[in-house]
């Protein structure tokens, strides 16, 4: 699933009753992938690797950080620490769900949810790269968020 897939899941999934939340869904939905990001799309524009053959090209810099924000065990960590500080927010929630929805649906660049404790990798069982499942990531998702903010209720 791609990032913008991500951010409509999380904006979809938000309860219409607390906008003010919509902001954190998203950016929940989004964090694990932007740390990533940080670091890939500037080394990509100075190596010129938009086009590269391997991942293995890549520095490990790249796949520790990836590593860290898609781990179940620091999510845990994290929403623990948050939890005993009375900090909790339910959107954090949106995190979880992009590591689940990375598990199965990464085939070729794995998703390693139990890093640092283990560096076992799910082969996925379908891939969000395959155009019919990426198109239904993003359309469902956005058919859910123009539905919910464009009907109205019925007055009794």
């Amino acid at each position: 699933m791609n990032i913008v897939a991500h951010g409509l899941l999380g904006a979809a999934l938000t309860p219409k009753k607390q906008p003010k939340q919509l902001r954190w869904s998203i950016f929940w939905s989004i964090f694990p992938d932007l740390p990533f990001l940080t670091v890939f799309i500037p080394y990509s524009i100075w190596n010129s690797l938009f086009v590269f053959s391997d991942w293995s090209d890549l520095p490990k810099t790249i796949f520790y950080i990836y590593g860290i924000t898609h781990s179940l065990v620091i999510w845990g960590i994290v929403a623990t620490v948050l939890l005993i500080f009375k900090k909790w927010h339910w959107p954090i929630l949106f995190w979880l769900l992009h590591i689940l929805a990375d598990i199965p649906g990464h085939t070729a660049f794995q998703t390693p949810f139990l890093f640092p404790i283990s560096d076992f990798k799910f082969s996925g069982l379908f891939s969000w790269d395959n155009y019919v499942i990426s198109t239904l990531s993003h359309l469902i998702p956005l058919i859910i968020i123009v539905s919910k903010f464009s009907l109205k209720p019925k007055n009794d």
